[in-house]
């Protein structure tokens, strides 16, 4: 990878020398001057994404829609829009506010195994529940000992350790799912074979609130339009530095070398909110263009999520052209990582909404780094530090291209 002189091996050993947690000096001062030269040069990216991360992922934590939290985080999103763009506003809906107040560890025979309630899921009654543990096709349950109705549900996480929580399984009475480990398989295992008795409880609340989207606008010659999203909301234990905020970060630094430009079509960037919850804030704001007759003018859907789980972008579109543009990309700038393609259509997560415009769709993931990001993945500890700064760096290459080529269209 080569641009402004720099290489990928330089780019990796400049982050590696720097400090996550910490950005002072006089690189600090400049960046909260202007946005025009904010992105021109790797260096500057570097430091850019560096104060975002400790901005949004180390000062705040974990930023679940609804939150007050949240709300922080899209202020920032929104002060760093305004600093090149002269259009920017929130988009707000209505929204209920799930938060998980307490909640103990999976207990099996005295035995305390980590589990992680669902994201906007059930709680357990006051007392816990207690049951016979239970493996079925798919998973882990609590039955009750008379009974056998199904009391609690358990999925595995494949990458690490206990997440949120997955339904696997249609009942005809909702009950509160938890995630677990994939290291405590064999120790689940056991406990089912010899149906030992568990326990587990969670205490959940729910409240009236508002999701906020942050949208900015660069107007084009045209009415035609490319819309870039990425979601700025994480779950309620996590505070999501590669899932997601590091794709908001790539989007911010594209709005910055985009707003110098003089663009064929009109650019319009979404951050997101609650892509967490059944892509709430995607559908709003869809339904939004809608209502005021504009979608028809997207001709282009790009949507970033979890761009930093490796080098490696991974593409889903139907598009045979979007897939070509990115490999060709990738050769022109001397890109040396290896891009996966699915076929998948692109409308995929907080793209999904805007199925209706018929646009172009790509929704870009990424992989490489597995071994490091994944188990990261709805963590704790999906924290600044554990983000690979030569992936923003190869994301806002790629994109800030691929906008710039499709612009000429």
């Amino acid at each position: 990878m080569k641009e402004q002189g720099i290489s990928r091996g330089k780019f990796i050993g400049l982050a590696g020398g720097i400090t996550l947690l910490t950005f002072s000096g006089p690189w600090a001062k400049a960046l909260e001057v202007s946005g025009i030269d904010l992105v021109s040069t790797p260096q500057l990216r570097l430091y850019y994404t560096i104060r975002l991360l400790k901005k949004l992922v180390t000062d705040i934590g974990p930023r679940p829609s609804g939150s007050r939290a949240y709300a922080k985080g899209a202020k920032i999103i929104l002060q760093e829009m305004k600093r090149s763009l002269s259009d920017v506003n929130y988009d707000i809906y209505d929204f209920d506010y799930w938060e998980l107040l307490n909640s103990s560890d999976l207990i099996i025979g005295g035995q305390h195994i980590e589990a992680v309630c669902q994201k906007k899921g059930l709680g357990t009654p006051n007392e816990g529940i207690r049951g016979v543990f239970i493996q079925n096709s798919k998973g882990f349950a609590i039955i009750d000992e008379l009974s056998s109705e199904t009391l609690a549900i358990f999925s595995i996480n494949q990458y690490g350790k206990a997440i949120a929580g997955s339904p696997y399984m249609e009942l005809s009475k909702p009950v509160p799912v938890f995630g677990l480990g994939k290291q405590d398989i064999p120790l689940l295992e056991r406990s089912a074979q010899n149906k030992l008795m568990a326990f587990i409880s969670a205490d959940v609340r729910t409240s009236k609130s508002k999701g906020i989207n942050v949208i900015g606008r660069i107007p084009g010659k045209s009415k035609n339009e490319i819309l870039i999203i990425s979601h700025a909301d994480t779950i309620f234990n996590t505070p999501g530095a590669n899932d997601n905020t590091s794709s908001v970060i790539v989007m911010l630094m594209l709005v910055h070398a985009a707003a110098v430009r003089q663009n064929n079509h009109t650019l319009t960037f979404v951050a997101s909110d609650s892509e967490e919850y059944n892509y709430e804030g995607a559908y709003n704001y869809a339904e939004d263009r809608i209502a005021d007759n504009t979608l028809k003018n997207i001709r282009y859907v790009l949507n970033f999520d979890s761009l930093t789980y490796g080098p490696n972008l991974w593409i889903s579109s139907k598009d045979q052209g979007v897939k070509d543009l990115i490999r060709e990309i990738h050769k022109d700038l001397n890109i040396d990582t290896k891009p996966i393609f699915d076929e998948g259509d692109g409308y995929v997560m907080d793209s999904l909404p805007f199925r209706a415009s018929g646009a172009k769709a790509l929704h870009a993931n990424s992989r490489g780094y597995d071994e490091k990001t994944l188990p990261v993945y709805h963590r704790p500890d999906d924290t600044a530090d554990k983000v690979p700064l030569d992936c923003v760096e190869i994301s806002f290459l790629v994109f800030d291209e691929f906008i710039r080529r499709i612009d000429k269209e």
